[in-house]
């Protein structure tokens, strides 16, 4: 079974709630990568997001979605139009609940994202993921999402 999901705009609420999760993620990533260190990781996350989303749910050519399925959330979605070129999209979050996680709804928000960009008519939609995010790589790359950069580290 397929479900589908239904993006909806992200409320102001709900967006303050995400700040969080997406702060402290992203900052945990960047350290478990190798790429930041702990103790400047939050503050480096936060003027990123600042960054990205000066005037947070309102800013420009980003969409914030709450991603629902029988009337309840299932999950977030955070994209850009036009990023990094003028016909293409970017993901930069894509979440399912924890407790709705191996029902599809991961598939059914990528392919929510999907439609979404190319009704604005852009031609492609990227994303960046995590090494270590195994389960994330497998779905975009089962959804057919290639590589174009692979970064690579070995502890000496």
């Amino acid at each position: 079974m397929n479900p589908s999901v239904a993006l909806r705009p992200m409320t102001q609420a709900e967006y303050a709630e995400l700040v969080d999760r997406l702060v402290t993620g992203y900052a945990a990533s960047h350290v478990e990568a190798g790429q930041w260190a702990a103790d400047e990781a939050r503050q480096k996350a936060v003027a990123e997001l600042d960054q990205l989303l000066p005037d947070g749910v309102a800013t420009k050519d980003m969409a914030l979605f709450t991603a629902e399925a029988e009337g309840r959330p299932v999950g977030r979605l955070w994209l850009a139009f036009g990023r990094p070129r003028p016909d293409e999209g970017w993901i930069y979050y894509i979440e399912v609940e924890p407790a709705e996680r191996g029902r599809g709804y991961g598939r059914a928000v990528l392919s929510a994202a999907e439609a979404t960009c190319a009704a604005r008519g852009l031609a492609t939609l990227g994303l960046n993921v995590f090494g270590p995010n195994t389960a994330a790589r497998s779905l975009y790359e089962s959804a057919g999402y290639e590589t174009t950069s692979l970064q690579m580290r070995k502890g000496l």
